[in-house]
C-alpha cells in the first residue's frame, strides 16, 4: 500500500477486554474517537467533521516501508494485563471490491518488555493521532458534561 492510497485508518487499544481507545479518521476529515488509550478506560465517544488536515499530516509522517511488516504479532510474554493494539489502514473502496487493508496487531501485556522496533514506531503514530485530537476530544467531553449538568438543573 502507498500512503496516497490510504483513505482511512482505525486505531484500537483493548486492555483486559475494555476499549481504552477507538479512533477512526478518514481523508475527508471525519473523526470518531472514544477514550485516550490510558487506563482506566474512558467511555466517552464523539464524532466530528474536520478538514482532513490532521489525517494528511499523520499519513505524511508515515514511512511506507512499514507496510511490508504488517501482520499479527502475538508476544509470548503477556506480563501485566493483556492488551491488544490494532492499527488498520484502509484503501479506496471500489465497486464490487473490498478495500485493501493493511493491519498491524500486537497482543502483549501492559508490563511486556522487549517488543522490538515495530511496536514503538507504531505507538508513536498512535500517540500523535491521540495528541492531534486531544483538544477537540476534551472540548467535546467538557461540552457534553456541561449540557448534562444543565439538563440535571432543569429537572
Amino acid at each position: 500500500m502507498k500512503k496516497a492510497e490510504i483513505q482511512k485508518f482505525r486505531i484500537d487499544i483493548v486492555c483486559d477486554e475494555r476499549s481504552a481507545l477507538s479512533l477512526l479518521m478518514d481523508r475527508d476529515g471525519r473523526v470518531s474517537r472514544q477514550g485516550s488509550g490510558a487506563l482506566p478506560a474512558d467511555d466517552f465517544a464523539v464524532v466530528s467533521e474536520g478538514d482532513g488536515s490532521i489525517f494528511a499530516a499523520l499519513i505524511n509522517a508515515l514511512d511506507e516501508r512499514v507496510f511490508a511488516h504488517a501482520g499479527v504479532y502475538d508476544h509470548p510474554d503477556k506480563s501485566g494485563q493483556p492488551i491488544t493494539y490494532s492499527i488498520a489502514f484502509l484503501g479506496e473502496e471500489r465497486a464490487e471490491e473490498e478495500p485493501e487493508v493493511v493491519l498491524f496487531e500486537f497482543r502483549l501485556g501492559t508490563e511486556t518488555r522487549d517488543v522490538g522496533e515495530l511496536m514503538p514506531y507504531l505507538d508513536q503514530f498512535i500517540s500523535k493521532a491521540v495528541q492531534a485530537t486531544d483538544g477537540w476530544y476534551a472540548a467535546e467531553k467538557a461540552q457534553a458534561g456541561s449540557e448534562a449538568d444543565q439538563s440535571d438543573r432543569e429537572e
